[in-house]
């Protein structure tokens, strides 16, 4: 069964990334197992450029040249100041009007589709969400739906990946979303998928499909932290809101603070005490504060109400 398994799940990942390689491909690399697979098995197939993001010393730029090399391609690293960064967050705020936190983790991705010259950008996005990368799945007590998870990141990819590839004239793939993919991971349990470490199969199969296991077990980095987009946001924080939020109770309060965290993290930090939750919201200018507490606040509307059912 688990040998049947694991060869349609590298049957079905190699198909996908191949019907993408008609012609040559820029990968958005982070040297992690995701974008490192599909780079390995589009390298079969055409022509890549791989291209990572970071500020200098970042964990992605010296993930991403390691895992280049053993795998016998050359990356394209896209070295960003704290300065840079900060105008490429503004320049992607308004051409997409994304959350906070999506400005953080998109920020590499509008940057390597910037600097692509390949027809086809392709990434490793939902490989986290079908086969549980995220740690957030192994936090005790957590309520997970991986196939919610699939489909919520699926009707996302439009106003997101996609309009970002368009901006650039670019067509976007991401092979872990292929029906063929999902329909192949889902063959394995969620409990299965999540493990210990997270996307259990899926490195499994990687190893299974020739990617060095150094990559395949290397663990998960938001991009955000990776490439340092994250800290380099932070540290140009000059406004903040502090807020002390009372609930009925302390597990209506930890309940709350566990939902919104996804959403808020690295732009609001909640710290639960008793049946309180003390929150400080941060943003660089006062516009942008507002529209984070306000998102912040909408969260945590909707986190009481389903925690009081």
């Amino acid at each position: 069964m688990e040998s049947q398994r694991l060869i349609n799940l590298c049957e079905a990942i190699d198909s996908s990334v191949k019907e993408s390689c008609n012609d040559c491909v820029t990968i958005s690399f982070s040297g992690g197992i995701d974008s490192s697979l599909v780079a390995f098995v589009a390298k079969k197939y055409c022509d890549v450029e791989l291209i990572s993001v970071g500020t200098k010393n970042s964990h992605d730029l010296k993930a991403a040249e390691t895992a280049a090399e053993m795998i016998g391609l050359k990356v394209k690293k896209v070295v960003m100041s704290p300065e840079d960064i900060i105008e490429e967050a503004g320049e992607l705020q308004r051409s997409l009007k994304l959350e906070p936190i999506e400005v953080e983790f998109m920020l590499p991705f509008w940057i390597v589709a910037k600097n692509s010259t390949s027809p086809v950008l392709m990434c490793g996005q939902g490989a986290d969400e079908l086969f549980g990368g995220y740690a957030r799945f192994r936090k005790t007590g957590s309520k997970n739906d991986l196939g919610r998870e699939v489909s919520d990141l699926i009707e996302r990819i439009p106003e997101r990946e996609k309009k970002i590839s368009e901006k650039f004239d670019l067509k976007l793939s991401c092979p872990f979303l292929s029906e063929k993919v999902v329909k192949a991971g889902e063959a394995y349990s969620q409990e299965e998928r999540i493990g210990k470490v997270g996307k259990e199969p899926l490195r499994k199969a990687a190893v299974r499909m020739g990617l060095p296991e150094e990559i395949a077990k290397r663990k998960k980095k938001a991009a955000q932290y990776g490439s340092g987009s994250h800290k380099a946001i932070r540290k140009m924080m000059k406004y903040k809101i502090e807020l002390q939020l009372d609930f009925e109770s302390k597990d209506i309060a930890n309940s709350v603070a566990i939902a919104t965290e996804p959403e808020n993290k690295g732009w609001v930090e909640t710290k639960v005490e008793g049946n309180c939750i003390n929150a400080v919201i941060k943003a660089q200018n006062i516009g942008s504060l507002r529209e984070t507490f306000e998102d912040f606040m909408a969260c945590v509307s909707v986190a009481e109400k389903v925690s009081e059912q």
